[in-house]
């Protein structure tokens, strides 16, 4: 019975996706890929520099989990400015992208390299709430 034990923590959880991005695959495929993967090069670099690991990725979205709220929440912030400025030098609609953040602070289950649970749970439907934010550059 000892092996049955759930192996628990609290963690920040960061929870990312695409707006529209159903309508922007349907309508580009190939410059909307083109477009997931020069922002998933942003966050993934973000993420490591505050501390960071994505532990779920899937489709446009992207789960990551931070020691420190602060962390999670200076990287979402850095991301969207790093997208807003992506998007202004882009010339074409469909390789523009914005993202909805969710952050939560919760207990999650590790299982191998990757969390379960209330924690990412709630951190998804936040991002799932979310607008997409728009800082000044």
């Amino acid at each position: 019975m000892a092996d049955d034990k759930v192996e628990r923590k609290v963690t920040v959880i960061l929870a990312t996706d695409v707006v529209g991005y159903s309508n922007k695959i349907e309508d580009n495929e190939e410059k909307t890929l083109q477009a997931l993967r020069a922002c998933r090069k942003i966050i993934e670099g973000l993420i490591s520099e505050h501390h960071g690991r994505i532990f779920n990725t899937a489709g446009d979205s992207v789960l990551a989990e931070f020691p420190s709220a602060v962390e999670a929440v200076l990287c979402a912030s850095e991301f969207q400015r790093a997208v807003k400025k992506r998007n202004a030098s882009v010339d074409d609609e469909a390789q523009r992208m914005e993202f909805r953040v969710g952050i939560n602070m919760g207990d999650v289950v590790i299982e191998e390299s990757n969390l379960y649970g209330e924690g990412v749970n709630v951190a998804a439907r936040l991002e799932a709430l979310a607008q997409a934010r728009h800082f000044g550059l």
